[in-house]
């Protein structure tokens, strides 16, 4: 059977909400499960007083528009294909074709105008894929590119990402670098978790400002740019 569980919602699932998996921003558009695995796996960017910033900003947008159209039920299609419209919570639509089997699966996700809240709306396609085999570090990964528009602020994201062990990673581009990121952030506030090509740094955010340290020791504090 194919799963299309909690159809959309990778960002929603570093929030607490079980779904399948949207990432963000890479240095270009994965096109399998493994290559988007492998994409995480090795960040290219740096982690410093210049980026860390650059990369809270860009993580808590892809969390905004990956929100949105969460379902909380389960699709299954016996058949081993299936296509859902579902209506989003303030207006427009997602729609969902996927096939395969108990052992993997990938779906196509097309966002028409698809609102969470009145104003915070999203358009664009996606791609996810599902494996079954547990002793993966992820069971879902995907690729998206959409337009989101949210009180005022617009943006064009692409962003990739997997959700594997109640965690999930997205992968964030920032100046044609990438950067693997897990946590929260909203309001320009959090913390976050990046991996870069100089180790993995734990970011504290308060206002888009804050400060980061390395599990090496290493320290520094940024300014909102």
């Amino acid at each position: 059977m194919l799963r299309l569980e909690r159809c959309l919602g990778f960002a929603a699932a570093a929030l607490g909400l079980w779904g399948l998996v949207t990432g963000c921003g890479g240095s270009g558009k994965a096109d399998s499960f493994g290559s988007i695995t492998d994409e995480i796996s090795k960040p290219t960017g740096t982690v410093d007083e210049s980026t860390a910033g650059k990369v809270g900003e860009k993580f808590e947008a892809a969390s905004k528009s990956s929100a949105q159209g969460v379902r909380d039920d389960d699709q299954t299609a016996a058949s081993g294909s299936a296509t859902i419209t579902t209506s989003c919570s303030a207006g427009g639509s997602i729609t969902i074709s996927g096939s395969g089997n108990q052992s993997s699966g990938k779906a196509t996700t097309k966002f028409d105008k698809c609102c969470f809240t009145e104003g915070c709306c999203t358009s664009g396609n996606g791609t996810s894929y599902y494996s079954s085999d547990q002793s993966a570090a992820y069971q879902y990964c995907a690729s998206y590119d959409l337009d989101y528009s949210c009180e005022g602020t617009s943006a064009s994201l692409e962003y990739q990402g997997c959700f594997g062990a109640g965690k999930a990673v997205f992968l964030i581009d920032v100046d044609g670098d990438s950067y693997a990121v897990s946590g929260s952030r909203s309001g320009g506030s959090g913390t976050l978790e990046i991996t870069g090509a100089n180790g993995k740094w734990t970011c504290t955010f308060s206002s888009g400002s804050g400060s980061c340290s390395s599990t090496s020791g290493s320290s520094f504090s940024f300014s909102k740019g």
